[in-house]
């Protein structure tokens, strides 16, 4: 894995532009001009917070998977950081989550010095709420966020 960044920006307008793929996340799908911005933030949290979202990548191929790590986390209240993982529809239903999801909280807890992550899962992606709880994710109250009622989870630091 390899920091989400501005080279990775034809794949991952690619995943970001199928509606399928986003119709349950930050409210739809992203063009390329806003896909390019959002890759150049998470370069910048990289180089100031000394972690951020993972570009997915298969080893054996190279084929960009997706993304999947930390951000700062703007609409839970009383959480600093919101975990995610944003897959290709080609990757879906092969375990992949739970794989790559492990791998990036187990990188995650080396960097991120904080005690709690959390994660938002729209209530109609039933998919996005089974592998939390396989990545050590308890579901919290439902909140309010971007005008619609969403699951919030949290983990804690173990030890």
């Amino acid at each position: 894995m390899l920091p989400l960044s501005p080279s990775d920006l034809d794949e991952a307008a690619a995943v970001f532009g199928d509606h399928r793929v986003m119709m349950y996340i930050d409210g739809g799908t992203r063009d390329r001009a806003t896909t390019a911005r959002s890759l150049e933030a998470n370069q910048r949290c990289w180089k100031s917070e000394g972690w951020g979202l993972w570009a997915i990548r298969d080893a054996t191929s190279g084929a960009f998977l997706g993304q999947g790590g930390l951000q700062r986390a703007t609409e839970i209240i009383g959480a600093t950081v919101e975990f995610g993982l944003i897959l290709s529809r080609r990757n879906w239903g092969k375990g992949v989550a739970a794989e790559v999801g492990n791998a990036v909280l187990h990188d995650t807890w080396n960097r991120y010095t904080g005690s709690e992550i959390h994660a938002i899962v729209h209530p109609d992606n039933p998919a996005g709420a089974a592998v939390l709880p396989k990545l050590g994710f308890r579901r919290q109250e439902d909140d309010l966020i971007r005008g619609e009622t969403q699951q919030v989870w949290q983990t804690q630091r173990l030890g």
